[in-house]
């Protein structure tokens, strides 16, 4: 599984470098990488980028100027593992989250990538949005990296029936 994502994570950046995906099966696995933590998010503040999304029928809303504030829909929703997704944000300032609006079962899809519940302890700094329920961090915690990235899985108060929320959470410390 991690040669995989080494894969993934090589392709995101010649679409990083180059600002094109050559197909849409190699976006919809950098998008992937990035929800998953595997891989840098897709940044669409650059017009190159935003107009190779629009060529792979992906619509780019950029929601403020001045901080990451990126929203990114899909004409054809992707597949990712065991669920559909038609929506990512992007959102930045200190630290970063790169997350998507997922249908599908929530503990099934928590279960398959190997999150576990986050425990009363960690609730406080892995609360995203009220969203938090399942957590998996993307490497190890050490002293030198006390707060890895972490792919956070829930749903709140605005999710519909079958909705949920998962993704990246970065940390600036």
């Amino acid at each position: 599984m991690k040669t995989v994502y080494k894969l993934l994570g090589s392709s995101l950046l010649i679409f990083s470098s180059s600002g094109y995906a050559s197909d849409p099966a190699t976006v919809a696995s950098q998008f992937e990488a990035a929800l998953l933590c595997q891989a840098e998010a897709i940044d669409a503040r650059k017009p190159e980028v935003v107009k190779s999304l629009n060529e792979q029928n992906i619509e780019v809303k950029n929601l403020d100027e001045e901080l990451i504030e990126l929203e990114y829909h899909f004409a054809k929703p992707l597949q990712i593992l065991n669920v559909t997704v038609s929506r990512v944000r992007y959102e930045g300032d200190s630290g970063s989250y790169f997350f998507a609006t997922a249908k599908g079962d929530m503990d099934a899809f928590a279960k398959s990538i190997g999150a576990k519940p986050i425990p009363e302890n960690l609730q406080e700094m892995l609360l995203w949005a009220d969203i938090g329920e399942y957590y998996k961090y993307a490497e190890p915690v050490t002293v030198e990296n006390p707060y890895p990235n972490t792919v956070i899985i829930g749903r709140n108060e605005e999710s519909k029936p079958g909705e949920f929320y998962f993704g990246c959470e970065k940390f600036d410390y």
